[in-house]
């Protein structure tokens, strides 16, 4: 089941990723072909901005290049090197489409485009993820024993007391058009993963490995992410003098059924060379059920609990009902929920997600029109049927896999 949520979020990452809204001054194209202009005094490169896909939602148009007549992504770096730092497949999509989301607001889908993050590669990343050793850039705490299988019991306590707080660092760019129609850098934001549990593996002489989890202290290590910008906006300012947006996400543990969040952002304008003030974000998820959810937000949870009894009315086969609600400003912004079920033929997943269907549009208490709702069903780990509310339209969208 875990599995088919970490496939669905990818699938959807990608998707949003590639598509967008198209700028005021692109409207009447599909596809462009700019000049960016290389700092290093080569030849300017020919970028191409991706095809514009009509959503409901605000979505930044991708920078691709051009390799003679084919277009491609320019991939960053250190692709994939987010799920070496970050356990949780639901943190990683969590962080990456949060990230976008954030930027936003700082840097406008309508004037700006995106593109993976493209000024540090997994050399100077795991540089800044390592523990602090003499004159290394390491932000993470230094150990205070020599890293030894054979004094392995005292490595365990070292890692117990000083353990790190930084598990990622997640670069995304924003390039703008420029007065000579040539694509430049407009803006970067950078995300701070960290642990709410840091997770520890120590080998001894004989290869034998102990593992254990420390639980952070969630004040202090949001005040070390903000610490922990210093040496990575002095990096940027070497090369690039552009607005640059800070924002520190808190993972949830490995095993969580809900991702992290982030929990503060702070902008550097473009000619500074520190932080200023930063900004709470009231962000988080919340599972459905789940005793957080009785307790914090009542409410939603009774009637999440209402929609659950009534599918279990209507179908024997009944597994559970699994939501996961995005609270922003202690509100409801979006809702996902899993229901999987063992079906014996097409023609019940067809019903069955004719009956669900009935209860989203039914049931507006539960799933008041400007919530979005998106609800996968699932048959032993494979998707069955896909049913999603938008508030901008009437009626939901519904696929029933063939």
């Amino acid at each position: 089941m875990r599995k088919m949520r970490a496939i669905i979020g990818s699938v959807m990452a990608l998707s949003l990723i590639l598509s967008g809204c198209v700028p005021s001054f692109m409207k009447d194209k599909q596809e462009d072909s700019v000049e960016v202009p290389n700092s290093k005094g080569e030849e300017s490169e020919e970028m191409i901005v991706s095809e514009d896909i009509k959503t409901s939602e605000k979505y930044y148009r991708s920078v691709l290049e051009k390799k003679g007549d084919k277009n491609t992504l320019d991939a960053s770096e250190v692709r994939g090197l987010i799920t070496a730092g970050v356990d949780n497949r639901l943190d990683v999509d969590s962080l990456e489409m949060g990230l976008i989301r954030l930027s936003q607001e700082q840097f406008d889908p309508e004037k700006y485009f995106f593109k993976e993050g493209q000024l540090f590669d997994s050399e100077q990343i795991h540089s800044w993820l390592y523990r602090k050793k003499g004159d290394s850039e390491g932000v993470n705490p230094a150990l205070g024993v020599e890293d030894d299988p054979a004094q392995h019991e005292k490595v365990i306590e070292a890692e117990k007391s000083n353990p790190k707080f930084l598990s990622f660092i997640h670069e995304q760019d924003y390039y703008v058009q420029n007065k000579k129609d040539e694509l430049q850098l407009g803006g970067i934001s950078i995300a701070l993963s960290l642990y709410s549990e840091y997770p520890y593996s120590v080998l001894d002489e004989e290869g034998l490995k102990y593992t254990g989890n420390v639980k952070l202290d969630r004040e202090n290590v949001i005040q070390k992410g903000k610490e922990a910008i210093k040496p990575i906006l002095k990096k940027i300012r070497e090369e690039h003098d552009v607005p640059v947006m800070f924002t520190l996400f808190i993972e949830e543990p490995r095993q969580s059924v809900v991702p992290g969040n982030f929990v503060a952002s702070t902008i550097v304008e473009e000619g500074k060379t520190s932080a200023g003030s930063w900004k709470d974000l009231n962000e988080e998820y919340v599972a459905f059920p789940s005793d957080k959810a009785d307790n914090e937000f009542p409410a939603d949870a009774e009637k999440f609990a209402d929609f659950t009894r009534e599918i279990q009315d209507f179908f024997p086969n009944f597994v559970g009902v699994i939501g996961s609600g995005f609270y922003k400003q202690d509100e409801l912004r979006r809702l996902k929920v899993e229901i999987p079920i063992q079906f014996y033929s097409k023609a019940e997943v067809i019903s069955f997600t004719q009956f669900v269907t009935g209860l989203v549009k039914k049931r507006n208490d539960t799933f008041q029109q400007n919530l979005p709702v998106s609800i996968y069903i699932t048959s032993n780990g494979k998707p069955e049927s896909i049913i999603v509310k938008d508030p901008n339209n009437d009626e939901p969208f519904v696929h029933i896999y063939n």
